[in-house]
């Protein structure tokens, strides 16, 4: 059945105005010589996704476009064109026609008949992108040339040139819900109305009255005063919530048109691909919709290309010739989780880390021994791609870089993937189901109110000073079977100490998480959780990504609620600055030791005490990536965990100990199970050693290590 496109053309105006809203606040920033870097990558992006929507709707004028645009774009962020003032003129140029095409494709509603695109401009941004001379258009013979300075108000004009599709259909049992709770708000209002004139009437009463009668009086009307106040609180969220629910829109209005993108892309690349959808009726918040439909156009447009193989390829691993994409959805807690599953090829984490040495994100000497989870991360480097081939789809590095700002930045939401060599990709995203009211943890430091988005917050623990050690050079703390980092938040922000405070006995620690990483976070003092309406930023400090949003007190307060995401990076950059990891001069006769442990602080803590006594470390995130590692390579020794997904340290070591090179290999065991019939398993497996994480001591763990090794 063929699909009409005419109902996506009103979503993609939508999109479109804030993608040529991007591009034109870069144009002008070209032109006026204040560009970065960022920026740039941000206008490339914006052309890369408005060129990606107007091939799904056959808009060929604004491909054509958008692709030589594009092509200019991607020049200046590989710094082989010199960004200037015609450069500039010339892109704003292009979005004012761009502009005009949407404005025309408005008023015609929907029409995609559009005029074949203007031959003039894409010339001269051909000849842009291959260097020449920009040549601007001219008036008339012996006219000036038409000079085209994009302001800040030209790009504004943006927002008004083309109408946003500002409505949704609401059903009648919700606006039924919503004019009864506001009956109730009515009803409680007057119920107020009511006491404040019992107590004008009480007024000329009380000179008449006793002590006694007195406090009865106030303490009747305070009691009935609070009764009618707390009955208000709930009918209030009760209101916001019915009423946010009118702005809620299943998933499903996305899966069609992304069936769609998965057609055209599959037939342009000569794959058959087919899409499933589960649970498309979970409902979100429109504006969350809105800004997810470009991060799932470009996972879908990855999975396609990169995730599914060719034909041949299927076929060899005994998989039908169609592949699969799953889109499922489902309730998540307070949030939602999304998750996007192909069944091909799976990550090719030998390129990944190839292409990661190549471009200088890690040392060659890591060459081969990276992590899978350290190769998913590389995926979302900005510019990352391990396609050796630049086409339409592919090779121009863009579109997961993208996925990580909008789920995680921009969305307060979580983004994990998970890939097997064979067998396929999963990208799953937790999200929030609205961004207007949120629980937070509020916090005080050095006399600063602070918070933080609950979703980000793991737990909370309080400790004595003695139950935080000092591990490889940095204080962490040991929760759950693994290493924490524990950073004091005053010194991270650069809140200085006041004078005359002292540290109390008690460390108030918030364990933070974002993807697989953990923090602890040291504050003065912990207030309150609760949910809460956040207020955007100002426009001018919208830029900065250390604080998400505002909220605000009873007492009229506000409270700047911190991005964890960046507070971790933070973290880590002061880390690398403050007390930089010793030089490891590998040498061939270096001890190599392989590190296998799911928690990432674990193993990173792990790896930088060996290394910093001259060891060649390996890691892998469980017992079974360990087990194919060792396969591969001869290690010297084996560090392990216990409790780990898909193969555990006591079956790990079992499994390792049968492999006939590594039945005389030290094996120890590093676990926070300390029990005696634990240690008493551990060394019947085949363990030489085991060390719980309670008693962990860095320089003990060496000690063992050596006399294993001699």
């Amino acid at each position: 059945m063929a699909i009409c496109l005419k109902k996506f053309v009103l979503r993609f105006i939508d999109e479109g105005r804030g993608h040529l809203q991007t591009i034109s606040e870069g144009a002008f920033l070209l032109s006026a010589d204040e560009h970065t870097e960022a920026w740039i990558g941000e206008m490339f992006r914006a052309a890369h996704t408005l060129k990606g929507g107007a091939r799904m709707l056959k808009l060929q004028s604004i491909a054509d476009v958008t692709h030589h645009l594009e092509d200019v774009l991607s020049e200046l962020r590989d710094k082989k064109l010199t960004p200037d003032r015609g450069l500039g003129n010339l892109i704003h140029e292009s979005v004012e026609y761009l502009s005009g095409q949407l404005t025309q494709l408005f008023v015609s509603e929907g029409d995609n008949q559009l005029p074949p695109a203007d031959a003039g401009l894409c010339e001269r941004l051909a000849r842009a992108s291959r260097g020449e001379a920009v040549t601007l258009v001219v008036e008339g013979a012996g006219a000036t040339e038409k000079t085209v300075l994009p302001t800040p108000a030209a790009a504004a004009s943006l927002d008004s040139g083309i109408k946003q599709a500002d409505f949704v259909r609401v059903k009648l049992n919700k606006l039924d819900g919503l004019i009864d709770i506001l009956g109730e708000v009515l009803a409680g209002h007057d119920r107020l109305e009511q006491q404040i004139q019992n107590l004008s009437q009480l007024v000329p009463r009380l000179p008449g009255l006793s002590a006694e009668q007195l406090r009865q009086q106030i303490h009747d009307f305070s009691a009935q005063l609070r009764e009618s106040v707390q009955l208000q609180h709930l009918q209030m969220f009760e209101l916001y919530d019915v009423a946010a629910r009118i702005r809620m829109l299943p998933l499903s209005t996305l899966f069609e048109p992304i069936s769609l993108q998965v057609s055209e892309l599959a037939s342009t690349l000569n794959k058959q691909v087919v899409c499933r959808f589960v649970g498309g009726e979970v409902e979100i918040d429109r504006q969350l919709i809105d800004r997810l439909s470009e991060s799932l156009t470009h996972l879908l447009r990855n999975a396609v290309d990169h995730g599914i193989g060719e034909t041949d390829e299927r076929l060899a691993l005994g998989k039908s010739t169609r592949g699969t994409i799953t889109i499922t959805t489902q309730q998540d807690g307070s949030g939602i989780l999304l998750r996007i599953e192909d069944d091909g090829r799976g990550l090719n984490y030998e390129a990944i880390s190839a292409k990661a040495v190549s471009k200088g994100l890690v040392p060659a000497s890591m060459a081969g021994q990276l992590s899978e989870q350290e190769c998913n991360e590389l995926i979302f480097h900005p510019g990352f791609s391990t396609s050796k081939i630049v086409s339409e789809l592919s090779g121009r590095g863009v579109g997961l870089d993208v996925v990580r700002k909008t789920v995680v930045t921009d969305l307060q939401g979580d983004l994990q993937v998970y890939s097997r060599a064979g067998v396929g990709t999963s990208f799953s995203l937790r999200l929030p189901v609205s961004l207007t009211m949120m629980r937070i943890l509020q916090f005080e430091e050095q006399g600063h109110l602070l918070g933080l988005a609950a979703q980000y917050v793991v737990e909370v623990v309080e400790c004595t000073a003695q139950g935080i050690s000092d591990i490889a050079g940095r204080p962490a703390i040991i929760l759950h079977n693994e290493f924490i980092p524990v950073v004091c938040a005053g010194t991270l922000l650069g809140i200085h100490e006041r004078q005359g405070s002292s540290p109390t006995a008690g460390q108030r620690l918030i364990v933070v998480q974002n993807q697989f990483s953990k923090m602890a976070l040291r504050v003065d003092k912990l207030l309150d959780e609760r949910k809460m309406m956040i207020k955007p930023l100002p426009k001018h400090m919208q830029q900065q990504s250390l604080v998400s949003g505002m909220v605000q007190t009873p007492d009229n307060q506000l409270v700047s609620i911190l991005q964890v995401p960046a507070l971790m990076a933070m973290a880590q950059q002061s880390r690398q600055t403050t007390a930089p990891a010793p030089a490891v001069n590998v040498t061939p006769g270096a001890w190599h030791v392989l590190v296998v442990d799911d928690s990432l602080n674990t193993r990173e803590i792990e790896k930088n005490v060996l290394e910093a006594h001259g060891y060649q470390v390996t890691l892998a995130e469980d017992g079974l990536s360990g087990l194919q590692k060792a396969k591969l390579t001869q290690f010297d020794a084996v560090l392990t965990d216990v409790e780990m997904p898909f193969m555990d340290g006591f079956t790990f070591t079992k499994s390792l100990r049968g492999e006939k090179n590594y039945q005389h290999t030290p094996i120890i065991i590093v676990t926070s199970r300390a029990k005696e019939e634990d240690r008493r398993r551990g060394i019947q497996v085949g363990a030489d050693a085991y060390i719980a994480k309670g008693d962990f001591e860095q320089d003990s763990l060496i000690k063992t290590l050596k006399m294993l090794l001699c």
